[in-house]
Formats: structure tokens, sequence, C-alpha cells
């Protein structure tokens, strides 16, 4: 059952006045006793006039003890009450949340006991709750590191699903274009022959021609004019020659196409990374043939690698187009791989616009592009930047603004499948 605090008394005050009634009582029987005995002793020696004297005397020094009682007991009462109010004030603060507060000592050991105990418990919960704080943080900054992995990882598997959707549909347009693309391909070797052998027999008959009457002579030469024979037997070779580099053209890129979207996006194989880049370059002929000068500064013997081609094609792919996208007219894009030990180092540098460096810190953050919209996702560096890490290497990049940008792809020659 708890106190009902309007009804009690304060502490102080009872104190107060008890150490004021012990007092006065002490006064006053000290007072009564003196009466008393001074009148048994002296009441037949000295005269009443004098004992009456003296009576006024001693009722003022009551007064006095009287007086000076009630200001000690008011001076004793607040030497205790302070240490104990100033505990009560402390209190009231903890509970506000100022785990920083803290008494002083006192006086008197046993207030000081309690003072202790006070300022102990009072770090104890400062200690607590900074530990409490810190696990809070960090397990704030753990969940958003997870979030941001699941993100990422949700991310690569949908852009992983994408490319093996898109592989499957590349696989059969390839295939269904191939088939026709061999059988013209195939052909033409036969066009040539046949016309090889055409414009031969008439030659031939052109060889004879003199032989013929004057009526057919004239036939023959306005039928030759109508037709601009001459005309077809200079161009015609030509035009089956360049039908032929279309088809071949036609196959190299769906050859490529095939290459680029393969379906071994979970088998590690040896790759060419030549091969490789070339293909990734061969589709992006469109955008760089007649206004961009390929550089490719390559080591001798450069060694196969072990990875994910088709996931490599994709990081190719993403920093190449970027490159183009970067040069507004014509440029240059250097091309370098290197061995370094265990490693090969892959280089892309460009001589296009490049970034300022808030551009710089964003570039692998999924979803920031600086391509107008419509044009980029903003996805593609985000994910180039897990396909590398998914092989166990690394990607940087160094870029100045109107002066272009590098990007340096360090890969491990043979893959650590463990870390994977």
């Amino acid at each position: 059952m708890g106190f009902n605090l309007k009804k009690q008394m304060k502490f102080s005050t009872v104190i107060g006045l008890t150490t004021s009634f012990l007092v006065t009582i002490a006064t006053l029987g000290v007072a009564a006793y003196a009466l008393f005995f001074i009148k048994e002793m002296f009441s037949n020696i000295v005269p009443l006039g004098q004992l009456l004297i003296f009576k006024d005397s001693l009722n003022r020094l009551v007064i006095a003890f009287l007086t000076f009682g009630l200001i000690g007991s008011y001076y004793m009462a607040k030497m205790i009450i302070n240490p104990i109010q100033n505990m009560i004030d402390g209190t009231k603060e903890l509970a506000k949340g100022n785990l920083s507060n803290r008494l002083e000592a006192t006086n008197y050991q046993e207030i000081n006991e309690l003072i202790t105990t006070y300022n102990q418990m009072a770090g104890n919960l400062q200690s607590l709750y900074a530990d409490l704080e810190q696990k809070v943080i960090e397990r704030t900054k753990e969940l958003k590191t997870a979030n941001d992995e699941l993100k990422n990882a949700q991310t690569m598997m949908v852009h992983s699903e994408k490319m093996r959707s898109l592989g499957q549909l590349v696989a059969g347009i390839t295939h269904e274009i191939n088939n026709p693309i061999n059988f013209i391909h195939g052909n033409m070797l036969h066009l040539k022959n046949y016309t090889a052998s055409l414009i031969n027999l008439i030659e031939l008959y052109e060889s004879i021609e003199e032989e013929l009457s004057d009526d057919k002579k004239l036939e023959l030469k306005k039928l030759k004019e109508k037709i601009e024979l001459d005309f077809i037997k200079e161009d015609l070779p030509m035009l089956i020659k360049s039908c032929q580099d279309g088809t071949e053209r036609t196959k190299n890129i769906i050859l490529d196409l095939k290459n680029f979207s393969r379906l071994d996006e979970r088998v590690v194989n040896n790759i060419n990374l030549e091969n490789e880049i070339d293909t990734t370059l061969n589709i992006l002929n469109n955008k760089i043939k007649n206004r961009i000068e390929i550089i490719k500064e390559y080591d001798q013997n450069f060694p196969f690698i072990e990875g994910f081609g088709g996931q490599l094609n994709q990081v190719f792919m993403n920093i190449l187009d970027n490159a183009c996208y970067s040069i507004k007219e014509a440029g240059k894009i250097y091309i370098r791989l290197k061995k370094s030990e265990d490693n090969v180092i892959i280089e892309f540098e460009d001589t296009g616009t490049g970034m300022n460096s808030e551009q710089l810190e964003k570039v692998f953050e999924p979803f920031y592009t600086t391509k107008a919209v419509g044009e980029g996702s903003g996805m593609g560096m985000s994910i180039s930047y897990k396909v590398i890490q998914n092989h166990n290497g690394s990607i940087t990049l160094d870029s100045q603004l109107g002066k272009g940008t590098v990007f340096k792809i360090q890969l491990p020659i043979k893959m650590n499948m463990a870390k994977v």
C-alpha cells in the first residue's frame, strides 16, 4: 500500500520539530530543577526579592536556551536533510534520462554509502545504455548491409534470368536465321561460278560476232546497249562479292550473338579474353565505325582465364557501350591486356567526356545513370561490379572531366570456386 504524500509531513519538518521538542523539554527540565533546587536551598537565606530577580533572570535564560534550541534544531535538520534532498533531485534527473548526473559525497558515512551506490547504479546504467546504443547502431548497419546485399542478389537473379531468357531467345532466332543465311552464303559460291561461266560464254559468242550478218550484228549491238552488258560484266563480280561479304558478316554476327548470350552463366570455362572482347566490339560495330579508333595493346602469350564467359561479356559490353556514349564525336578507345603474376589486368580507356567526383562516387550504385531518360537503366555498372566480385576480382576507375575515363579490372587466372 502506497503513501499519500499530501497527508504526510516532510521528513525535515519531523526532524526539526522533534529536535526542537527535545531541546525545549531539556531546557524546561533544567529550569524547573534549578528553581526547585534554589527554593529548597536558599529559601531561608536569600531574601524573597532577590529570589524573584533571580527567577526573572532564569526565565530569560530559559527563553534564550529555547530560542537557541529552535535555531540549532533548524540548522541541524537542514544539515541532515540537504544531502537527502540532493539524492532525491539526483534520482529525478536519472528518471528523466540524465544518466551522466552524479552526486557529491557528504560528511555523513551512511549517506555517502547511499550516494556511492547511486553513482554506481547511474554509471552502470550509462554504460549499459551506451553499449545498447552501439549495438543498435551496429545491428542497424548490419541490417542495412544485409538489405543492400539482398537487393543486389535480387537484381543479379533478375538479370541472370533475363540473360537466360535472352540467350534462349537469341539461340532460337540465330538458329532460324542461320539456316537461310548458310543457304544463301553457300549458293553465292555457285552463283559466282555460274556467272563466270556465263560471262565466258558471252565472250566466246562475242569472239565469233564478225561471222554474223550485218542485221544480226546490229540487233546484238542494240541488245548490249540496252542491258548495259559491259557494265554488267564489270559490276556483277563485285556485286556477288559484296553479297558474299554480307552473308559472311551476318554469319559472324549470329555467331557473336550466340557466344555473347550463351547459356553457360554458371559454368566455369577457359576464356580467351581477346576473342571475348572482339565479340563485343563486333556487336558494337555500328556505334564504333567511322568515328572511334580502337587501339589494342595486348601482352604476348596472354593466358586463358577461368570464368563465366557470358557474364564477362556483359561487363565488357557495359564498359565499351558507356565509352562509345561518352565520345560525342570522334575519339579513341584503348584496350589493354596485361599479365601480373597469378592475375590478369584489363584496362579500357576512352577519350570521352569523363566524370566529376560526384559521378565517380555513384558509378557502381544501382539505378544510377548519366544517360538521358530511356537510354539507360542504371543497372549496367552495378551488375558489372557484382560480376567481377563473383570472379574474385576487382574493378576500379579513374576519370577526369573533359579528358576521359579508365576502367581497370583485375581477375585471377584460376578461380577459387570456394569463394564463388
